[in-house]
């Protein structure tokens, strides 16, 4: 991820996780409207990929805990993932309906927000991408 943020690319994280240079975190206690405004975006944009993990581990048993989980190298987990994203395209354009299962576990599987992390205050040493993308698209 560091080599790729010369081409402007970064990951999104909820607070949970560290402020890193190549990872995009909420700002927390945000003092500007622009700060708000990222927020929101940031917000917005995660929710929407926790719907698409949860329709993935729906559809696709092995990519939810219940299924077992993916215990593989990294790179192998992201062919699967990929190919279960494709999938689920095809599945979608053809009309295949979810399986519903008998139990708990059947049905949607829903997104869990992921837990807040203690510390109280940003890591102001790797804040500086997140900043200046604040400031080229939030202001």
């Amino acid at each position: 991820m560091e080599q790729l943020q010369r081409h402007r690319v970064w990951l999104i994280g909820d607070s949970g996780y560290p402020n890193l240079s190549w990872l995009l975190t909420p700002v927390r206690n945000h003092r500007t409207r622009a700060e708000e405004r990222y927020n929101e975006a940031h917000g917005w944009t995660r929710r929407v990929i926790e719907r698409t993990f949860g329709l993935l581990k729906a559809r696709f048993r092995c990519m939810h805990m219940t299924g077992g989980s993916l215990m593989y190298s990294p790179k192998k987990v992201c062919q699967i993932i990929v190919a279960c994203c494709m999938l689920h395209n095809l599945a979608l354009r053809r009309q295949v309906p979810f399986l519903q299962e008998d139990g708990p576990e059947g049905g949607v599987v829903a997104a869990v927000e992921p837990v807040e992390s203690e510390e109280e205050e940003d890591d102001v040493d790797n804040t500086d991408n997140r900043d200046t993308v604040i400031q080229q698209y939030f202001q």
